[in-house]
């Protein structure tokens, strides 16, 4: 057909719009934009859609597709695709055909059609989020293709942009000329299709990824696994009782590490569980709940994996989505022929190899190992049909990460397991081998990993995690405040409602938490959560209790220096009244009168002197990570013994001691009297009450700043105008 121009496929790819509309039709808002309601280029998305004019009926394929929400981001992908000429050669190129998957290279110099086909590949689901500004892109469009009904919609849209370039649409009703249009086309290419597949999958017929694409012949380069030998055997062991009758038969001195693909693994594997045939079978009952997290952790990592499939789509949660690797070792054994369990039986010719020289005399030279061994495969375990009495590998540990990946999955890249093997180990020490890997180890707590490794406390991917950062703030401000509350040096002793019981301490442990959460613990400028210096990835190493150390110096600080100053005028009309004034109590700190004992003050100093040395430190004026801690701190608890050695530093340390010093005689010279407190008139009374309620932590905040400015020294000055 001399009238057949597929270049009259143009549409803009250089303007966003075209990655924009793969949104706006899986949010279903189209109309918004064809009532011009929203903003976007009309050509664009006149293009799209396949109409003429903006007011032109829109083909039924765009509201039949709202009926398939799992598949519209990729129908909306190919609609994109299909309006450039160009866009489809692109496609291609880099598709791998057959396979249902490609991999976009990025070519060249900056190129706004190039960025814009890598943002749809990921705002479409087919690439994962973290190769948005990548090189090389990944992609796969397996999803689309299980869905048949969906394929006849795709039919209909190629059919529309076939029309375009000049064919008669009565003629695409024949399917063999339809089929050879969209090869000439290169449509078919493009969507990483074989012509088979695609004749299928357009006529309503869903695609089975495992049939057409994956054959575990594939896996063959597998038949003859290099493995590396582990020696561990120790004289004294040889006392030990190997009893054949109790399943303890002593075991070779050696174990192997190898890798293996997942989906070869899981085919030469049986996984024997306990059950009332086989009480000494060692293997937990499958979880299937564990599986799914396994499984979705594979495709977009943690915390990506523990999202809902609602919340995995929202863009927000896009970022969250991590390499989804499994490094810890699957531990299997591998038995020989004629071993039975649960009544079946290895059969010689299903039974893997472990060819090692090691027994043979010459492999020993000059002390060094000759020969590495090699983990023989039988060729028929690599045919479609090969389903064995009992398999020849049994796992022994890791069996739900294996349970995770189905045996003929289709991978979009490879992905192989770390193996630990165990040659023909008896019954007795699979099941001792279980216990030392998943039950005798004490379970880490999780805080502790922020205290181990600080930077996890500013990585964004553990931010909405169950047990990552946020957990750790409020885990981490609950501990502090309780050892306030217990240490006996602490000028917060037994002085903080810990249980909300009514008649006890003014502040209850809920709102110290929420100050210090608001305050150290804030996701950005918060001193033991966040990074500290510009342009450089530096967090504050204290562990819990250094931070705790901290916070209590602070108060005790404040406390010290209220304690000697008979001068004031406030804190005297408030020791006169209670009439008990000591060296352990002072009305003005801790009596029922001063804010000092609420949330009304607690908070804003909390949130000043978080403020005032994230500065320092942002500055480059004070490195607190420089003290050199003295004893050995315990990472895993907060040690009392230790909160004294550091609490001592901290007064030790000249130039820390100072600022300290100067916030805390600035701080008691401020009127922290509630507006009940006694008052020489009314109006001091009145202007009180501007500090009550929640506008009061501002106005006491900007109070503090002013007070030093006015009347601190000019070092703290200084920080007060670069505090942001």
């Amino acid at each position: 057909m001399d009238n057949i121009d597929i270049r009259k496929l143009k549409s803009s790819w250089t303007k966003f719009d075209i990655v924009k509309l793969i949104d706006i039709i899986s949010e279903n808002d189209l109309q918004a934009y064809i009532e011009k309601q929203k903003v976007i280029d009309e050509p664009v998305l006149r293009n799209f859609l396949g109409i003429e004019k903006i007011s032109d009926q829109i083909p039924v394929f765009w509201n039949e597709i709202q009926n398939h929400p799992n598949e519209i981001r990729l129908f909306s992908l190919f609609a994109a695709i299909t309006t450039h000429y160009q866009i489809i050669n692109q496609f291609a190129k880099f598709s791998n055909k057959g396979t249902f998957s490609g991999n976009f290279l990025y070519e060249g110099e900056s190129n706004k059609q190039l960025t814009n086909i890598r943002s749809a590949l990921v705002v479409a689901g087919a690439s994962l989020q973290n190769y948005r500004r990548e090189k090389e892109v990944p992609y796969n469009f397996t999803t689309i293709f299980e869905n048949g009904d969906v394929g006849k919609l795709v039919k209909e849209l190629f059919k529309k942009r076939l029309t375009i370039i000049g064919y008669d649409l009565n003629e695409l009703d024949n399917d063999s000329k339809f089929i050879e249009a969209c090869n000439k086309a290169n449509i078919i290419d493009a969507i990483a299709l074989t012509t088979e597949q695609f004749t299928k999958w357009l006529n309503g017929e869903a695609l089975n990824v495992e049939a057409d694409v994956f054959s575990i012949d594939k896996l063959k380069i597998y038949s003859r696994t290099p493995m590396l030998r582990v020696n561990q055997w120790m004289n004294g062991w040889e006392d030990i009782d190997f009893n054949i009758l109790e399943n303890r038969r002593k075991p070779k001195p050696r174990f192997y590490m190898f890798s293996m693909d997942a989906r070869l693994l899981k085919r030469l594997s049986d996984v024997h569980r306990r059950n009332v045939n086989d009480r000494e079978a060692i293997q937990r009952k499958k979880s299937d709940a564990r599986v799914n997290e396994i499984t979705n952790y594979i495709e977009g990592g943690f915390p990506w994996s523990t999202l809902s499939k609602d919340q995995q789509k929202t863009n927000e949660n896009s970022k969250l989505k991590m390499p989804g690797l499994l490094p810890t070792a699957i531990i299997v054994n591998i038995l020989s022929p004629d071993t039975k369990r649960n009544g079946k039986v290895l059969a010689q010719e299903d039974a893997l190899v472990i060819e090692d020289k090691l027994d043979n005399d010459d492999v020993w030279q000059h002390g060094k190992i000759s020969s590495f061994p090699t983990l023989r495969i039988p060729d028929h375990v690599f045919e479609e049909g090969w389903d064995p009495e009992l398999k020849p590998i049994e796992i022994i540990d890791g069996q739900h990460r294996l349970w995770a990946f189905d045996d003929n999955q289709n991978f979009n890249g490879d992905y192989e397991l770390p193996v630990i093997a165990f040659d023909n180990l008896d019954k007795a020490w699979q099941a001792y081998l279980f216990y030392t890997i998943n039950i005798k180890p004490v379970k880490i707590n999780t805080s502790l990993g922020f205290d181990l490794y600080p930077m996890l406390r500013t990585q964004k991917w553990l931010e909405n995690t169950r047990d990552g950062v946020l957990a750790y703030r409020e885990s981490r401000a609950q501990e502090i405040v309780e050892i306030l509350w217990s240490y006996s040096n602490s000028s917060w002793y037994n002085r903080i409602n810990m249980l909300g019981e009514a008649g006890g301490a003014v502040i209850s442990q809920a709102a110290f938490v929420r100050s210090l959460i608001n305050s150290f613990f804030r996701p950005t400028k918060g001193l033991y959560s966040s990074n500290l210096v510009k342009n450089e990835p530096q967090v504050l190493n204290w562990n819990r209790t250094q931070q705790s150390a901290f916070i209590i110096f602070i108060w005790n600080k404040i406390f010290e220096s209220l304690k000697v100053n008979n001068e004031l005028l406030w804190a005297k009309k408030l020791r006169d009244a209670d009439g008990n004034f000591s060296n352990e109590y002072d009305p003005a700190y801790q009596g029922k009168e001063t804010f000092l004992n609420r949330d009304q003050a607690i908070r804003p100093i909390m949130i000043f002197v978080n403020d005032f040395f994230f500065t320092l430190m942002d500055e480059s004026i004070l490195n607190l990570n420089s003290i050199k801690w003295e004893g050995e701190s315990e990472d895993r608890i907060i040690d009392l013994e230790n909160v004294d050695i550091a609490i001592e530093q901290f007064y030790s340390n000249g130039v820390l001691n100072e600022y300290v010093d100067n916030i805390a005689n600035i701080l008691i010279s401020i009127d922290w009297r509630t507006p009940s407190a006694p008052f020489d008139n009314e109006e001091e009374r009145r202007n009180q009450l501007i500090y009550k309620g929640s506008g009061g932590y501002t106005e006491y905040y900007k109070l503090i700043k002013e007070s030093i400015l006015r009347l601190g020294d000019e070092k703290a000055s200084f920080v007060i105008n670069k505090m942001s």
